[in-house]
């Protein structure tokens, strides 16, 4: 009989991976759409505020990136400033992403006079701890009398330092607290006097590497109209929310003519914050990008 052909094999493996790739493509969008609709309808359930357009879809993943950063020790805190929400609205948002798996920690809300403040207490007071130790505040006294920022004086500094001792007192009182409490709660408090800088001690709670001090018992302006200003942002992909979401962790300014003097404390702060991102896996692609800004008026 004739010889017969070899019949051709049907490519199985190709067909087969790419029928894998599509799949998992596929379990991936799903995800990622499970994802979003979860984060919308926390935000629908807990922030919504009478005759006040709703949050849109992008502007509550960004709410969630930004509290993730803060979960997974990329921030000490947040302040929330994405709409009037009271703090107990707040506290019922954080609780039901808690409730939905989407954190790994027991946050806490802080209230200091009408802001609030979504705070991993853990990482908070090693800050806070770690920056009490240093010799010396780096803070910027940016008072209208001057002509030009410079750094704060012994007496300011000192002031500051007994703020944030008081702070770290009542933070570590709620750690106790927290213990006799149940596994998932979204723990809050509240603490404030009218001797305080807010925007002083918000930069060192925020994380930033700096703070801004004015004496705001004399004004509430400020020197830096029109001072040059090395501004600072260190971004990175949330690939756990979104594949193409892109988030701005921190953003935060220099006077150009005090560089040279907190450069080493910058970097410092950068060498920490890298160390804590390869310690974390919900961000990727980590990037810092610094530019020289003027402006008009700057408001603290």
């Amino acid at each position: 009989p004739p010889p017969q052909r070899a019949q051709p094999r049907p490519p199985l493996c190709v067909r087969s991976g790419w029928g894998r790739g599509a799949s998992a493509r596929v379990v991936v969008t799903k995800m990622e759409t499970v994802l979003k609709e979860q984060l919308v309808s926390a935000v629908q359930k807990t922030l919504r505020i009478k005759e006040r357009k709703p949050f849109s879809e992008l502007r509550c993943l960004n709410l969630f990136a930004e509290i993730l950063t803060v979960d997974c020790d990329l921030k000490p805190t947040f302040l929330y400033d994405y709409s009037p929400a009271r703090a107990e609205q707040i506290q019922k948002y954080v609780q039901e992403l808690q409730k939905t798996g989407l954190l790994s920690r027991d946050l806490h809300i802080l209230s200091i006079e009408d802001n609030t403040l979504i705070i991993n207490l853990n990482k908070t007071i090693k800050h806070l701890e770690r920056t009490l130790q240093e010799n010396g505040l780096p803070i910027i006294d940016v008072s209208a009398n001057w002509d030009n920022p410079r750094r704060a004086e012994a007496c300011v500094t000192e002031q500051v330092k007994v703020q944030l001792e008081l702070i770290l007192k009542h933070l570590k009182s709620q750690v106790v607290q927290r213990g006799k409490c149940e596994s998932g709660t979204v723990s809050e408090s509240a603490i404030f006097s009218s001797e305080w800088n807010l925007c002083t001690l918000f930069g060192f709670l925020l994380g930033f590497p700096v703070s801004y001090w004015f004496d705001f018992k004399k004004s509430f302006e400020n020197c830096l109209s029109m001072a040059e200003l090395r501004v600072f942002s260190a971004s990175a992909f949330c690939p756990r929310i979104s594949k193409n979401l892109k988030h701005q962790m921190y953003s935060f300014s220099v006077p150009e003519i005090l560089y040279l003097d907190l450069q080493n404390t910058i970097e410092r702060w950068n060498r920490d914050l890298m160390f804590d991102f390869n310690k974390q896996s919900s961000f990727s692609e980590f990037s810092i990008s610094t530019n020289i800004a003027r402006q008009p008026a700057i408001i603290l």
